[in-house]
């Protein structure tokens, strides 16, 4: 069995998804917990040193890299990048027009001088260090309490931050893992000139369309290119002709041979969150208000955009990215809820917590110390879904384009 190099690309924290096409064993680990793991996953078929993959900064795992909000690996010792082609979507959109719609035909550089500009704002944020700095960051906030203990741990993150960017090349963060019981330090190298190098047609890019979206098996190549940049002292710089490829410390090479039934496969990547631990009350109200709502706004905006943007015009285009955006949603949040709805995971989580209550009610200290934790948690969750709505609403506004780009705004009608 081999170590494949695919790429996960759900947003940008970090942590690992592990899974198996011959037992689907599913969860999310971060990279220092996998040589705990190594006789499970050894008899799962990892050939290779489970310690030799928990180290962001070594090979294999510093070729991946993060893009904000995707996952991407070099591929190349000249900075060439390979993420999914719904990940490079805005680059793509960014720049089509309507006599050359690359969106709609593909585009390939068959050089580095051709390579196009990547969206405003586009990165290639590059693993440097990861530091435990839980320390640090709880340091004097154990005895405060609410807002004050929030603003306590707010103010050492962003000294943490702050110090780490002493150097104008890294951008830092301070990530909060298990409900606040560890922060880790991540600083990146962030690479600001980042080029589209290749686009597949829509055809092959987006095969199945959202029809296929979300669905397994699936037969689309999603894939991109881009090519990373930086001066030619090789640091970060913003866009400029003279800048050359980045020289990356590792590169994936692609197996030819592809991947057979029952390979062991490991998947690496930024995941956003994982919301395993959710309380039942949670899960009631994801599945039966916050999503069912979400997907209807979803579909409005999506409606409203194509009642105003004919096909293959120029404003259609500008507002393709944000189509795919929203209907990657609607598509995601509507299986998720058919699933809900047919299976039995609510169940299984209110069961988990009446097991959960009787194991500590079973002994007084436990009880003593844990035996409101559950009844307190609940009203917390209760008190955040008061405004749930108005909370919706503001992070779609939060999301708009309207404010960051309402000078070049194609105005509706409507």
């Amino acid at each position: 069995m081999r170590l494949t190099p695919l790429v996960a690309t759900i947003a940008s924290t970090l942590a690992i998804t592990l899974s198996s096409t011959a037992i689907a064993d599913e969860g999310m680990w971060q990279p220092h917990q996998l040589p705990e793991l190594e006789s499970i996953l050894k008899a799962k078929g990892l050939e290779i040193d489970a310690k030799s993959i928990s180290k962001l900064t070594e090979f294999p795992m510093n070729a991946v890299i993060s893009l904000g909000g995707c996952t991407a690996s070099f591929v190349s010792p000249k900075g060439l990048v390979v993420t999914n082609h719904h990940c490079a979507y805005g680059s793509i959109q960014y720049n089509s027009t309507t006599d050359n719609n690359i969106l709609k035909n593909g585009f390939l550089a068959k050089t580095p001088a051709q390579d196009l500009p990547a969206a405003p704002g586009s990165r290639v944020y590059v693993t440097k260090t990861v530091t435990n700095v839980t320390d640090k960051v709880i340091k004097d906030t154990q005895k405060l309490s609410a807002k004050a203990r929030y603003d306590a741990l707010e103010k050492n993150e962003k000294a943490l931050v702050a110090q780490c960017e002493a150097d104008e090349s890294y951008r830092c963060n301070v990530y909060s893992f298990h409900g606040g019981l560890e922060y880790y330090l991540i600083k990146s190298l962030e690479i600001k000139d980042v080029r589209l190098a290749y686009a597949p047609a829509m055809g092959v890019g987006k095969y199945g369309g959202d029809i296929d979206n979300w669905m397994w098996p699936r037969h689309t190549g999603d894939f991109g290119f881009y090519r990373a940049y930086v001066g030619k002292d090789g640091k970060p710089a913003q866009y400029s002709e003279d800048n050359v490829p980045y020289e990356p410390d590792s590169y994936l090479s692609v197996s030819a041979k592809g991947v057979q039934e029952g390979d062991f496969v490991m998947v690496t990547g930024y995941p956003g969150r994982t919301n395993r631990y959710r309380i039942a009350a949670e899960v009631d109200n994801v599945f039966n208000d916050s999503y069912p709502k979400a997907r209807e706004h979803n579909s409005k905006y999506v409606a409203l955009i194509e009642e105003n943007a004919e096909d293959g015009s120029k404003a259609r285009i500008a507002y393709e990215s944000t189509i795919a955006g929203y209907n990657n949603y609607i598509k995601n949040y509507g299986s998720m809820i058919e699933s809900f709805k047919k299976g039995t995971m609510f169940e299984r989580k209110k069961q988990f917590e009446q097991e959960l209550t009787q194991w500590i009610n079973s002994d007084k200290t436990r009880k003593q110390q844990y035996g409101d934790v559950l009844n307190e948690l609940s009203a917390l969750v209760a008190q955040s879904q008061l405004h749930s709505e108005r909370d919706r609403m503001l992070g779609y506004v939060h999301r708009s384009q309207m404010n960051q780009y309402r000078s070049q705004l194609i105005p509706f009608s409507v």
